[in-house]
């Protein structure tokens, strides 16, 4: 097949110059551009002359298309990084490896190269040329596209077609560039927005050291309030996953603790994961039981655990800071982080307390358990007097707070009159927030009159109710109510999951007390079947990479080689060795013995004489001067000898010879007739 040469060849040719001119030249290597370009009118005019027929061709050989991607990797691998934007090389080495595709298959195309490849290869470098185009470069790249177009298009092509391609590119480049300045006049805007989303996104609200009342809602009425949080690999997970206990309420605001009832340090290396006790061996216990955590966002140095946790395991800490009611901190804040709790969960015949308990001093009220704003208490008190929580036995609330109820039953009607009176609701009318604080009034105030609001609002209201009748009460945040799928290995706690309550101490035990009205409205939507099966997925290979990371396999690794060592060094091993040897020899020697009774049952005594006689019958016609040719058969040769000897006259040959010749045709016919009887 020969290369028909036309103006159309001569465009395709001048398009492939271009591209390589142009990628070349806005990403400062002009010189390569150039070397791209000759060698395409070198490749354009041997292809045109004396190399027209395609079969003559070099052959395309794919090692050299992927080799190149070699010293590509490998310059993307010196070249600087770039802060705060897109590096140009990111757009370079692809363009360039495309435009060496195209050289290739244009060098061997009708030998394996593709006239469809050349030309997607070549439109692809030429895009990416067209990237940062250096000012009055434009033009230039927009012939190129022509003179594609007219390589590249059906011939007998109407022109209209042409103006009408022309005239769609001129269309989008004018609604791309509209777009660019549209964006550029914009930008701070939505780099602003883009900022806000990026913040959401990245960390979760409500876990800061001093947290605003209300700093929850972001995580129910953002975009992301279906994000995953933590996963954590527990088939019977906790209802209530504790972040921290909050300590001193002044003006919406609440505060940590300052001072940690004790300093935990590790006990023992679990691999590489120090584990942390909060008494001695309890984590080593057979009935506890261990959980991983996994974050995927920071976790402001807490440590989330159920409430009954004994031990805690983190990987790049030296110690931890435990503070009374559980909570702990000690993580690096500025990252994403996984760790493992320790909890008692007893197997069958073991008693509960076989594990451990959490010590009775950790467990004793704090002076912060109490503490109360003075500017609150009149708020608190007409809170007291509507739920009916005192019984009158003087001029003022204050003179009667020793007669109050019991604490199960003043639990009950906070509980009760919050189910009745309120209402579930994001939003709270006559509430502002500006810039991290309540504007607009003392946000509790506000969500006491208008009886509407979230978690926060009810879990707030509730302690300072409880500190001021006597009861040791704390603000505790967490996550609460996890996702649970059935068959999958882990339980999941989503943004919109993240929940404030009350911990109070009632009757001498520390116990969890959930004021929040059930929710009438449903916060985000719920995942569909796709997205659990993503989901799931993702688990599951973050998984496999933590063990991989956590140094897990080396365990394995480990137990296989004490076990393939007691094992190599057992003389029952060489035992089986032996047999084994001693059973294949003799299967070997049984085989050969086989064989060889086989084959003296096949060879009889007659079929020895037949060959016989067919080798002396042969060797016979050889002196005459007949032989039989490799692969003739002897019915073949015998037919073959017999019609020559019959066409030669009598007395060419000597009688005696042509009496030789007969006899020992006659043994080739006699040995071709009872060969198979």
């Amino acid at each position: 097949m020969m290369e028909k040469v036309d103006i159309r060849y001569v465009f395709k040719v001048l398009f492939l110059c271009i591209a390589s001119v142009m990628l070349g030249n806005t990403f400062d290597f002009l010189w390569l551009g150039l070397l791209f370009a000759l060698y395409f009118v070198v490749i354009g005019i041997l292809n045109a002359t004396s190399r027209r027929e395609f079969a003559k061709r070099p052959r395309y050989n794919k090692i050299f298309a992927y080799g190149a991607i070699v010293p590509l990797a490998l310059f993307w691998v010196v070249t600087p990084t770039v802060e705060n934007g897109v590096s140009p090389y990111l757009i370079f080495l692809p363009g360039i490896y495309l435009l060496y595709l195209a050289a290739l298959q244009e060098r061997s195309r009708g030998n394996g190269g593709f006239e469809v490849f050349v030309v997607l290869d070549g439109v692809a470098a030429l895009l990416f040329g067209m990237y940062m185009v250096p000012h009055g470069w434009g033009p230039v790249g927009l012939v190129g596209f022509v003179l594609a177009l007219c390589a590249y298009t059906r011939r007998g092509t109407s022109p209209y077609k042409y103006l009408i391609f022309i005239l769609v590119l001129a269309a989008l480049g004018g609604i791309s560039y509209g777009g660019w300045r549209y964006w550029k006049t914009q930008r701070y805007q939505y780099g602003a927005e883009m900022a806000e989303n990026y913040y959401l996104r990245e960390r979760v609200m409500g876990f800061d050291p001093v947290v605003a009342l209300g700093s929850f809602g972001s995580n129910f009425s953002s975009r992301y309030n279906d994000q995953v949080v933590l996963r954590v690999w527990d088939t019977l997970p906790p209802t209530y996953l504790k972040a921290a206990s909050y300590e001193k309420y002044i003006g919406g605001l609440w505060k940590l603790p300052t001072v940690p009832a004790a300093r935990l340090f590790p006990a023992y290396y679990r691999v590489d994961y120090p584990v942390f006790e909060l008494s001695d061996s309890t984590t080593r216990k057979s009935g506890a039981h261990e959980v991983w955590v996994q974050s995927s966002l920071n976790t402001f140095g807490f440590l989330f655990a159920p409430y009954g946790a004994v031990g805690f395991a983190e990987k790049n800490v030296d110690s931890l800071d435990y503070y009374a009611g559980g909570m702990v901190q000690g993580m690096d804040s500025k990252k994403r982080s996984d760790w493992y709790y320790f909890v008692c969960r007893p197997a069958e015949g073991i008693v509960q307390d076989a594990c451990g308990q959490v010590p009775d001093s950790l467990k004793v009220p704090e002076p912060g358990d109490f503490q109360i704003p003075p500017r609150s208490i009149p708020l608190v008190d007409t809170v007291i007097v509507a739920m009916g929580l005192h019984n009158f036995s003087g001029d003022s609330l204050g003179d009667s707070l020793g007669d109050t109820l019991h604490g199960v039953e003043t639990l009950h009607k906070i509980l009760t009159y919050f189910r009745e009176n309120f209402t579930y609701s994001l939003s709270i009318p006559g509430l502002r927030r500006r810039f991290g604080t309540n504007s607009g009034g003392d946000p509790l105030a506000v969500f006491w009159r208008e009886k509407q609001g979230y978690c926060e609002y009810y879990a707030t209201l509730s302690v300072l109710v409880l500190r001021r009748l006597g009861f040791p009460a704390r603000y505790a945040t967490g996550f609460a109510r996890p996702e649970v799928v059935e068959g999958r290995p882990y339980s999941v706690f989503r943004r919109k999951n993240s929940h404030a309550w009350a911990e109070v101490l009632v009757d001498g035990h520390w116990v969890i007390f959930d004021p929040t009205p059930p929710l009438r409205i449903a916060i985000g939507s719920e995942p569909s079947w796709w997205n659990l099966k993503w989901e799931d997925l993702r688990g599951r290979f973050a998984y496999v990479m933590h063990l991989l990371k956590e140094g897990g396999w080396r365990l394995v690794v480990d137990r296989l080689q004490d076990r393939s060592r007691s094992v190599v060094e057992s003389p029952v091993l060489y035992g089986l060795l032996l047999a084994l040897v001693l059973g294949l020899v003799a299967r070997k020697m049984r085989i050969a013995y086989k064989k060889r009774r086989k084959n003296r049952i096949i060879v009889t005594a007659k079929a020895l004489e037949w060959a016989k006689k067919l080798n002396v019958a042969e060797r016979t016609l050889a002196r005459c001067g007949y032989r039989r040719e490799t692969g003739e058969t002897v019915g073949a040769f015998a037919r073959r000898v017999e019609t020559v000897l019959s066409q030669v006259p009598a007395k060419a040959i000597p009688p005696k010879k042509m009496q030789k010749s007969k006899d020992a045709l006659a043994i080739l016919n006699d040995y071709e007739s009872n060969r198979w009887r």
